[in-house]
C-alpha cells in the first residue's frame, strides 16, 4: 500500500510539473513583440472606460515596425512617418525568463488617471503575455536597453520609411453601390463571421457565434437575434471614394494580427452589377487616407455600441 500511494504521489508531482511548465513560451515560438502606450487622457463612455492605445513598437520574426517614427529621451510622437526593418534580427532571444512563464499587466485604470505603456508577448499558438513595460532587474535592463536603443534610433538596424502606395483610379460609381458588408476575422481559430449589412436606408445585425482560442481554450461569444434597425452612424453615405476602385484586402490574420484584443474586420461593398470590393481594416495605415479612416471609424463606433447587445458568452 505504501509503494502504490508513493508511486501515485510522484506521478502527481510530474503531472503538476508539466502542467506548470505548459504555459512557459519558448523563445522559438515568439511570433510577436508589441508596445503599446494607454494615455492618460482616457475617458468614460456610455459602455465604460475607452482606452485610445497608440502602437509604439511591433517586431516580428522578421521585421521591426515603428509606426510614428524613432522617439526622443522624452516621448515618442505620435503623428511622424512610419519606419521600418526588414530582415533578421536577435531581439527575441533577449526576452527575459520572467516575460516567458506567464502575464503581470496592471490596467492604468488601477491607478486613476494614469496611463501605462504595455508589452506582449505572443506566440505562435496565438497565447499571449502582457507586461507593464518598466525596467525591473538586469535581466529586463538588458531586453528593455535593446528596445530603447531601437525606439531612438540609435540601433545597428537599418530603418526605411514605408512607401505609401499612390492612390488607385475610381473604377466603380457609388451610385451604384448597393451594400456594405462587415465581417470579424477570427485568428484563432482561423475563422469569419459576418456581423452587418449596410444598405442606404438599414443595418441588419445578424445571429453569430465568435469563438476564441484564449490560454488552450475555446470560449464563444452567441447573439441570437437578427435586428434591423435605421444607419443612424451614415456609414453606407460615408463610403470612401478609395474603395471604389477595385479591391485590396490583406488578412492580417496571416501575420498575426494586431493586438489579440482588437478585432480585425473585413469589409465587402457591392454593387448593382454583382461585383464586390474588398477591403481591411489597414488600409488606412497604407494609404493615409481621411475620408477611408473615417468611414472606418465609423463602423468601428457601430461595433462597439452593439458588442454588448444581446451577446451571451
Amino acid at each position: 500500500m505504501n509503494i502504490k500511494y508513493i508511486f501515485c504521489f510522484i506521478f502527481h508531482l510530474l503531472l503538476l510539473s508539466f502542467m506548470v511548465k505548459a504555459d512557459v513560451f519558448n523563445r522559438q515560438n515568439i511570433s510577436t513583440i508589441t508596445i503599446s502606450d494607454t494615455p492618460t487622457n482616457f475617458h468614460r463612455g456610455t459602455s465604460g472606460y475607452n482606452f485610445e492605445n497608440t502602437l509604439i513598437i511591433k517586431i516580428t520574426a522578421d521585421s521591426i515596425i515603428i509606426p510614428h517614427g524613432f522617439c526622443n529621451e522624452k516621448e515618442c510622437s505620435r503623428d511622424g512617418l512610419e519606419i521600418e526593418y526588414l530582415g533578421h534580427h536577435d531581439i527575441f532571444k533577449f526576452v527575459p525568463e520572467k516575460y516567458l512563464i506567464g502575464s503581470s499587466y496592471v490596467n492604468p485604470i488601477t491607478y486613476d488617471g494614469y496611463g501605462s505603456t504595455k508589452l506582449e508577448i505572443c506566440i505562435t499558438d496565438g497565447r499571449c503575455h502582457s507586461w507593464n513595460y518598466k525596467k525591473v532587474d538586469d535581466e529586463m535592463i538588458l531586453f528593455h536597453d535593446k528596445l530603447n536603443e531601437i525606439l531612438s534610433g540609435k540601433s545597428k538596424y537599418q530603418f526605411h520609411s514605408k512607401m505609401i502606395p499612390p492612390m488607385p483610379k475610381v473604377i466603380f460609381d457609388k451610385k451604384n453601390l448597393t451594400s456594405i458588408n462587415v465581417y470579424q476575422l477570427i485568428a484563432y481559430p482561423f475563422d469569419e463571421v459576418l456581423l452587418y449589412t449596410i444598405t442606404a436606408d438599414s443595418i441588419t445585425e445578424y445571429p453569430f457565434k465568435k469563438c476564441y482560442l484564449n490560454n488552450g481554450e475555446l470560449q464563444c461569444e452567441v447573439k441570437s437575434e437578427r435586428i434591423q434597425y435605421q444607419d443612424k452612424y451614415n456609414i453606407f453615405k460615408a463610403f470612401p471614394t478609395l474603395f471604389l476602385s477595385g479591391s485590396n484586402f490583406v488578412d492580417l490574420r496571416e501575420y498575426g494580427g494586431e493586438n489579440k484584443y482588437l478585432p480585425l474586420f473585413k469589409i465587402k461593398g457591392c454593387f448593382n452589377d454583382g461585383n464586390c470590393n474588398i477591403w481591411d481594416f489597414d488600409v488606412v495605415n497604407r494609404y493615409h487616407d481621411n475620408e477611408a479612416k473615417e468611414f472606418l471609424n465609423k463602423v468601428k463606433q457601430l461595433y462597439y455600441d452593439t458588442l454588448q447587445s444581446n451577446t451571451k458568452y
